[in-house]
């Protein structure tokens, strides 16, 4: 049975798909000609007031044969031994006001996102973007760096829901150089985020848009926010 929490902010509705613990295994590029790495990612996505708070974490990735980039985020992680910390970021992400007209059924209306974060290796950033279902894209607006940082001049992301997993990439452009896919990752969800009074936030088949004017639940799904009463109820997976 799925039951949205009532004190889920309602801002957050557009990506509460995003919303909980996150973990798997991508690929790093390396500098120069040398081959890309195996990491193991782990993502935490949680509720700040009404921003998401996402942690992300890329450890070094030890395999004794390679790995086959076809395998799923389970299956490549059993491949997997994790090492050392390679990255590590923090990024509080903001929805920006819509319409306030519903879309039509199975259509979504394109929200607008505001994002800052730093990482250990010396950036901060801010990032715009834009949310459209299961799908959202960042790229960076600012770039602040330290005097040991490489030169990077711009950075893009898209997230997605994909049979479950979350998968997203990373283009980075140094200066002076083309872009490149600097990092990689398909994750599968570990747990589900909390709101304020303790409730999960299951928002794994949750369409992000539709006919709620609070949460934006999809019409027809019986989905409701926990405490009201439609006559419907919830509906079951």
């Amino acid at each position: 049975m799925m039951v949205i929490p009532a004190d889920l902010p309602s801002e957050l509705a557009p990506v509460a798909w995003m919303l909980g613990s996150w973990r798997g295994w991508g690929m790093l590029a390396s500098p120069g000609e040398e081959p890309d790495r195996v990491v193991v990612e782990e993502v935490e996505a949680d509720i700040v007031g009404a921003q998401m708070r996402m942690v992300t974490t890329v450890r070094e990735g030890i395999t004794r044969d390679g790995i086959d980039p076809m395998l799923d985020a389970a299956e490549g992680l059993a491949h997997i031994v994790p090492g050392d910390i390679q990255r590590q970021e923090t990024l509080y992400l903001k929805v920006l006001p819509g319409s306030g007209h519903l879309p039509a059924p199975g259509e979504y209306e394109p929200r607008e996102l505001m994002a800052s974060g730093s990482d250990m290796d010396g950036f901060a950033i801010l990032w715009a973007g834009v949310d459209m279902g299961p799908r959202v894209q960042l790229v960076s607006d600012a770039i602040a760096r330290d005097s040991q940082a490489e030169p990077v001049e711009h950075l893009a992301r898209m997230y997605g829901m994909v049979a479950g997993e979350l998968m997203w990439t990373q283009e980075r452009t140094l200066s002076g150089a083309e872009a490149v896919i600097d990092l990689s990752g398909r994750l599968m969800r570990t747990a589900h985020a909390r709101t304020a009074s303790g409730e999960e936030v299951d928002a794994s088949d949750l369409s992000p848009q539709g006919a709620d004017p609070r949460f934006d639940v999809a019409p027809d799904t019986g989905i409701t926010p926990e405490g009201t009463d439609t006559g419907k109820g919830a509906r079951d997976e």
